[in-house]
């Protein structure tokens, strides 16, 4: 008997992808209709309800013009670059960025704007100092020196030099500041983090929402198989997924504007299933590119290995045949 052939892998994969719609339509149809519900209900019995909606929609007209991926890594880009970083924890948000530090010390001490040649704190000349205690004013000069000391002696000095307008940096300086860099890759991810709560509840939901979406398909999926290549593949299937929802909210826009401008949460709510299927899509098609043969058939080398072997004889000893001789 023949063995059968092996099914196709993209016939399989289209019908796969069929069922998956066909099922996730009819989530989706169930989250409209709860969501308008949803909506008309809360607008009809809250009379507060109109303006939080419209706040929450504008917000995640907000995050779709201001936060989407590309934004997301020029403000990580702009915040490594502007930056001067050194190797010491000047703040649990902003670790090694001296550049932060700096800012905070003159914003903590205003009445100073730095040291002088003989490394004393020089205090501004108004009104308001003329009268000014002395312990008190020589207190807040030592606290100062001994932040602006501390600051110092964690920054790298000699790559960090004043530009000179006449003799240009050289390429090894400039290699060696980039490779500073490195320090500032947490400070970075904490700014670009902050950017995205900043922005309200509506930027926290859609990216944790996106997160956890690529998160579940990614485990249910067997390829990739190793779990560093599925967190490598997280981020970059999160962030597709946030290109699809600002597509779904500009649709709802253009086509229910002229109805209500309010359309973004819901199309957003209402798109969350086939953001999913869409999430694994390329993992299900990754997987049926993988073809895995059926193991050969070993063939029989003609050696009976049921019959019963002869025991195995002593040193110095000898064993007759079996059967005799």
């Amino acid at each position: 008997m023949s063995p059968l052939p092996p099914p196709d892998r993209k016939e399989t994969f289209r019908q796969w992808l069929r069922r998956e719609l066909w099922r996730e339509a009819k989530v989706a149809l169930v989250l409209l209709a709860a969501g308008c519900t949803a909506v008309l209900g809360l607008d009809t019995f809250w009379s507060g309800f109109g303006p939080y909606w419209n706040r929450l929609n504008y917000q995640l007209t907000y995050v779709a013009l201001e936060q989407h991926p590309v934004a997301l890594i020029r403000i990580f880009a702009n915040r490594l670059g502007d930056s001067e970083y050194g190797w010491g924890l000047f703040s649990p948000t902003e670790p090694a960025n001296v550049t932060s530090a700096r800012q905070q010390l003159r914003q903590d001490f205003r009445e100073i704007y730095g040291v002088g040649p003989d490394g004393a704190p020089q205090f501004l000349r108004t009104s308001s100092l003329r009268h000014a205690d002395p312990a008190k004013q020589k207190q807040r000069a030592d606290a100062y020196l001994a932040r602006y000391q501390q600051i110092e002696a964690r920054r790298f000095t000699r790559l960090y030099q004043p530009d000179d307008p006449f003799n240009p940096t050289d390429s090894g300086t400039k290699l060696a500041r980039m490779i500073t860099k490195v320090f500032g890759v947490p400070d970075a991810i904490l700014h670009t983090v902050g950017s995205i709560i900043s922005a309200g509840l509506s930027g926290i939901l859609l990216f944790s929402t996106v997160l956890a979406l690529a998160a579940v398909a990614l485990l249910q999926s067997h390829r990739p198989a190793r779990w560093w290549l599925k967190a490598l593949v997280w981020p970059t299937l999160a962030s597709t997924l946030i290109w699809l929802a600002i597509a779904v909210m500009s649709v709802s826009a253009a086509l229910f504007g002229g109805l209500t401008p309010n359309t973004s949460a819901l199309a957003l709510f209402t798109a969350l299933p086939f953001l999913f299927v869409a999430a694994k899509v390329p993992l299900r098609y990754a997987e049926t590119l993988v073809h895995l043969a059926p193991p050969a058939a070993k063939k029989w080398d003609g050696i009976d290995r049921r019959k019963p072997r002869p025991p195995e004889p002593k040193p110095g000893e000898t064993i007759p045949p079996i059967g005799g001789a």
